[in-house]
């Protein structure tokens, strides 16, 4: 009987935009006002990219978020 050979995944690796908060190096925090700064870190189907991608520390990602949805909320930014 011939063996069955196992389906190997592919590993994608995501490569971070910075190594150091953009917001830290600046001394700003995230506005929902600039919002074409803000859509950088959103992808093409509305999601809010993550840490890894981002490359915010723990204290900008949450407030970057935020800033998010309350321009999505205003209609600044599209949500899909």
């Amino acid at each position: 009987m011939a063996k069955k050979q196992k389906k190997r995944r592919k590993i994608i690796k995501v490569r971070p935009i910075s190594v150091n908060c953009a917001f830290c190096e600046t001394k700003t925090d995230p506005d929902y006002k600039a919002y074409e700064f803000l859509s950088k870190y959103v992808s093409e189907r509305g999601r809010v990219a993550d840490r890894e991608r981002s490359g915010n520390c723990a204290k900008h990602q949450r407030k970057m978020t935020t800033a998010i949805k309350r321009a999505r909320h205003l209609g600044l930014i599209l949500y899909a």
